[in-house]
């Protein structure tokens, strides 16, 4: 059999031809999702826990509020503030009510206050707004906090006004008075990941006054789906005959002439 030079050539064009083009573009409906948009202010490129974190809003009223953490926490506690101490919970706030001069908190016996926070899970703060908003006459300026030190994981849920002196915070951040609720500050990343604890300390204001006001504390980050809950476990301290004969078979120790046998 006998080949064509020219034809042969032909097809070995034709063959480098097809390898050399694209593959062609899989349906729509066959495509793969695109990855979620990354957070304002964060780092190109770098996610926390890839897309075992979201930013979704759970909030049917604020549905737009993909960033703010307020919808996550279980529950908040103020010390050293007017009133009860559970009305810390009211400055955790949709964006777009930041500016709301109430609910607020304000210092009682001097200027510290301290806020406990608890998430319902684990999430990633990448950044923090501190605001006292309102009239002059409802938030006196002098009164807006001038600085926060930030106590992050389950070593902070024991701290106090006494005993978080010999304690590093995780971040402290300088804080401007803040009437518009504008100004935000970018988190440090490794201390304020996977937080199941924050602890919120001002420690003074901006005008030395007796009173420190709060109306609005705003947290950007991620969640997560998963939820703390109390693990129930059961264990023998003496087990059964079923169970020891069971084990001594997975074991091979109930065969003739194994090394030992269980007591």
């Amino acid at each position: 059999v006998r080949f064509s030079p020219v034809r042969s050539a032909a097809r070995r064009r034709r063959i480098v031809a097809a390898l050399a083009r694209p593959p062609p573009v899989p349906p729509s409906s066959l495509r793969l999702a695109a990855r979620p948009k990354r957070l304002p202010g964060s780092a190109p490129g770098r996610r926390s826990l890839g897309d075992a974190m979201c930013t979704c809003s759970h909030d049917e009223e604020w549905p737009e509020d993909t960033w703010n953490l307020y919808q996550h926490i279980e529950r908040a506690e103020g010390l050293n503030t007017v009133g009860d101490e559970t009305m810390a919970r009211g400055i955790f706030k949709p964006h777009g009510r930041r500016r709301d001069p109430a609910p607020f908190i304000e210092s009682d016996a001097d200027e510290e206050i301290i806020v406990k926070v608890w998430f319902v899970a684990p999430v990633n703060i990448r950044r923090i707004c501190i605001a006292s908003c309102g009239s002059a006459e409802e938030a006196d300026p002098e009164s807006h906090p001038s600085s926060v030190r930030c106590f992050t994981g389950p070593a902070a849920e024991g701290l106090g006004f006494d005993s978080m002196e010999d304690t590093q915070p995780a971040q402290v951040i300088p804080l401007v008075q803040n009437p518009e609720a504008e100004a935000f500050t970018q988190c440090l990343m490794k201390p304020f990941t996977q937080v199941s604890f924050l602890l919120l300390h001002f420690p003074a204001n901006h005008g030395g006054v007796e009173r420190t006001r709060v109306s609005y504390v705003g947290l950007q980050g991620e969640h997560s789906h998963a939820k703390r809950q109390a693990v129930d476990a059961k264990y023998e301290l003496v087990p059964n005959a079923e169970d020891t004969q069971e084990a001594q078979r997975i074991l091979g120790l109930d065969k003739t002439g194994a090394m030992g046998r269980m007591q």
